[in-house]
């Protein structure tokens, strides 16, 4: 029973009335049958602000790793064995990049940055302050034991605008598939068969968001907000 209670007691709540400090109005979380989320708000702060808290809620472990990840700080969490991982990190510059961005984007983003971070903050300070324990996620318990030092720091816009930089570079291209296929094909298989382990993507019935635009004063502009232009 013991074990069972340090597994599930950081656990979401799921149902009652909960209090989000900031909140202009009522905001509704509805969790579906597969327990997905949905929330309802007045207001795109009230939006986010929520959004914050569940995220915490949810997963906020990883979302602690995450930005140890894009800031070259996973030495913090897990020792020296890390420092090698943290140089390449801190070489490629996300972190430094994202400090830079928070200064120019548009002050609604900002604002909306602002209040998710305030809701993630919020969830913290209900659960602990910082004290990485089992209240929070059951990751820190196992942490605990052998980083008995380790403290959370609270959550800040810069920490979400990182995480997009590390996205962009997953997603930055298809490469290794590239070297999957050639190897396959190589090895004998089939062009029919390496089809059918990396199938094509599906534009017919997925079509991308922004299908054309060209470059205006340094800047992308979309086909649809400023004319056709060249893809």
């Amino acid at each position: 029973l013991r074990a069972v209670w340090a597994v599930r007691r950081s656990f979401p709540e799921d149902g009652g009335e909960m209090s989000l400090p900031g909140l202009a109005g009522e905001v509704t979380v509805h969790r579906d049958a597969y327990g997905v989320p949905q929330i309802y708000a007045g207001t795109a702060a009230d939006l986010f602000r929520a959004q914050g808290w569940v995220h915490a809620q949810e997963r906020f472990w990883e979302m602690d790793f995450r930005r140890h990840v894009t800031a070259g700080r996973l030495s913090e969490l897990f020792g020296r064995d890390q420092l090698e991982t943290d140089t390449y990190l801190r070489t490629l510059g996300w972190r430094r990049v994202a400090e830079r961005e928070w200064g120019i984007i548009a002050e609604e983003s900002r604002g909306f940055l602002q209040a998710y971070a305030d809701g993630v903050n919020a969830w913290l300070d209900q659960h602990g302050g910082g004290e990485p324990s089992g209240d929070v996620s059951l990751e820190y318990t196992v942490l605990g034991l052998t980083n008995r030092g380790y403290r959370i720091e609270r959550w800040s816009p810069v920490d979400s605008l990182a995480w997009l930089k590390a996205m962009a570079w997953d997603l930055r291209g298809n490469m290794s598939d590239e070297i999957e296929r050639a190897i396959l094909a190589g090895g004998g298989l089939s062009r029919e068969r390496v089809g059918e382990l990396f199938p094509p993507y599906p534009e017919d019935r997925h079509r991308p968001i922004v299908g054309g635009g060209r470059v205006s004063g340094g800047a992308f502009v979309a086909a649809d907000a400023g004319g056709a232009g060249g893809g």
